[in-house]
Formats: C-alpha cells, structure tokens, sequence
C-alpha cells in the first residue's frame, strides 16, 4: 500500500536543497597553514612586528568564486617576523629596547580565472625605535604570486606571496645603517 507523500514535505525538501546549494563557502583561514604566531615580549624579542589594513577586505574575496581567505593580518605579520628575525637577532645589540616594525596593508587581491589563482598584496613598512618610537625609516613592498590553484586549495599562492613581502622588507632592514640610527 502506498503512502501519499504530502505536499509540504515535498516542498520543505526542495527549500531545504535549493538553501544548502546557495550557501556560502566558509573562507579558507590562512593559519590553518601552520604559519607561526608570537607573542612579544618587550626586550626577550628585539623586533616587533604589528599589522593592520585599510580598505582591504579581510577575509579577503577572491574575484571569479565563492571562496574567501581569513586572517591576512595575523598570516602576514607571522610571515614578515620570520623573515626578519634573523636580522632582528643579528642587530639586537645595536637598541637593546628593540624595533616596532608597523606593516599596513594597503592592498590586496585575488583573483581566479581558468584555475590560475592570481594573488597580489602591497604594504607600507614603518621602522621605529620600540622604546619612544622615534621614526627611522619607512618603505613599501608589492607582490604578486599565481599559480594553478582553484581557489579553494590557493592558500599556498597566498602565503607564496606574503613571504615575498618578508623577504623584501628583511632585505631592506639588511640595507638600513641602524648603527646611525
């Protein structure tokens, strides 16, 4: 014998598929990389190394999915710290009180067209003296990354680009005379 199968199931059932088809894809967290975050303490570390943005979408959109990438601040700031410790370590003599590092990014996008994931993020770099901040020296660095990727499993091109950026700014840390300053 069959069951007659009610109207409002039926259509509950659809609603239900049709919501689950348009439902946003959760954005891709760039720490889930295993990207190192520290802490730092005043003197223990001589380089600090603060991010912020402006105008720039976090988590960032990537133009041509649904896909999202969280945590450009906190993944950058740990990118640029581990390229720069080496210098930072090397010069700890010279300010014992240490640096602040400020990186504000000022720009960031990522585009996917044909699965070539194209990424492309620019900062501005503030050195200052940690103890009363007094400016020593400011830069700004671009890069852009692409590779085939859909954007989902882009991550890779993403952090790709952010250690450019550290080893850009760790490159003019390497050029700065802090002994002059």
């Amino acid at each position: 014998m069959r069951r007659p199968i009610s109207t409002l199931a039926v259509a509950v059932s659809v609603t239900a598929v049709a919501l689950a088809g348009c439902a946003a894809t959760p954005p891709v967290s760039l720490l889930d990389r295993g990207l190192p975050t520290t802490l730092t303490p005043v003197r223990a570390i001589p380089l600090e190394v603060v991010t912020r943005s402006t105008a720039v979408d976090d988590p960032l959109p990537v133009r041509g999915s649904d896909v999202t990438y969280a945590d450009l601040e906190t993944a950058l700031g740990a990118s640029i710290s581990s390229a720069a410790a080496p210098w930072a370590t090397a010069h700890q003599g010279h300010r014992p009180s240490g640096w602040q590092l400020s990186v504000e990014l000022t720009q960031a996008e990522a585009v996917v067209d044909a699965q070539r994931l194209m990424v492309t993020l620019t900062v501005r770099a503030t050195l200052r003296t940690r103890e009363d901040g007094t400016f020593l020296g400011q830069t700004q660095a671009t890069c852009r990354e692409s590779g085939l990727f859909p954007a989902d499993r882009g991550a890779p091109v993403v952090v790709a680009c952010m250690s450019r950026v550290g080893r850009d700014l760790a490159g003019w840390l390497n050029a700065s005379d802090v002994d002059a300053t």
